[in-house]
């Protein structure tokens, strides 16, 4: 099991609604999602409920509550003209938590490939 992962999530609230791009992090059982506003959470593993990975995402997000708040994440880029967070974005934002030695570990995901290899540890992290 990772002990740090960072990867680059979209969040959204519908299919036509707002896309936000931030960061999913996990260090050490902490989950924390980060955008450009700043910290959204960063909570123990144990506070991400009702994990569910949805067909319509063919598998590439998740829908969770965390703190009584839905949320929707997608490891690949939910439309053309989603938002994009490129990598230096991605180094700004993790100064908001400890970023320890995972900053080295953002990627840009530009493939299916890709995506579905993020996806499949995150499915790891989040099976607890």
């Amino acid at each position: 099991m990772e002990q740090e992962f960072v990867s680059k999530v979209w969040q959204f609230s519908s299919l036509i609604g707002k896309v936000t791009p931030g960061l999913l992090t996990w260090n050490n059982g902490q989950v924390a999602f980060i955008t450009q506003e700043g910290v959204q959470f960063d909570v123990p593993f144990a506070e991400v409920k009702n994990v569910k990975w949805p067909f319509l995402r063919m598998g590439l997000g998740f829908d969770s509550i965390v703190n009584g708040k839905k949320y929707k994440f997608s490891f690949s880029k939910p439309n053309p003209s989603a938002p994009e967070l490129d990598d230096s974005e991605g180094i700004q934002l993790l100064r908001l938590v400890d970023g320890g030695s995972f900053r080295e570990l953002i990627g840009t995901l530009r493939n299916l490939k890709a995506d579905k290899a993020t996806t499949k540890t995150w499915k790891e992290i989040l099976k607890q």
